[in-house]
């Protein structure tokens, strides 16, 4: 009798046991999903943020050639964010920056032109993505 005991006491142990190894394993792939659909949101939010601030580079490119006067210092909304114009630098025809940010979600992508000419047909001497701004104020 007292072995049947000690073999039920083994038994609910392995049962708490097993569960609770099983409630690890849950919980570590709850997390990870969590984790994997943050991370794909943030994923869009950024592709997002870049097609804005390339969508405003684009106008800004365009004002330019309608406007040689044209000096930013605005924003557009979009449909899912906006983006910002900052001031656009240099005077005329030749060496004008264009400095824009696209914002979608918390994520903001900025991008920096550096103009050669505007007329008589455009050259962009330099278009990249930057952290932070180096050619406009």
């Amino acid at each position: 009798m007292l072995t049947r005991a000690r073999d039920g006491y083994v038994f609910l142990v392995s049962v708490l046991a097993v569960g609770a190894i099983a409630i690890a394993v849950v919980a570590t792939l709850l997390l990870a999903a969590t984790s994997i659909s943050r991370n794909r949101l943030t994923l869009e939010e950024s592709a997002r943020a870049l097609a804005h601030s390339q969508t405003c580079a684009e106008h800004v490119l365009r004002k330019l050639r309608i406007d040689a006067a044209y000096s930013g210092n605005e924003t557009l909304t979009l449909t899912s964010g906006s983006c910002t114009v900052r001031s656009v630098g240099g005077v005329g025809n030749t060496d004008r920056t264009v400095c824009v940010e696209g914002v979608s979600g918390s994520v903001t992508r900025r991008l920096e032109i550096d103009v050669e000419r505007v007329y008589p047909s455009m050259r962009v001497r330099q278009w990249q993505e930057v952290s932070a701004f180096s050619l406009c104020p």
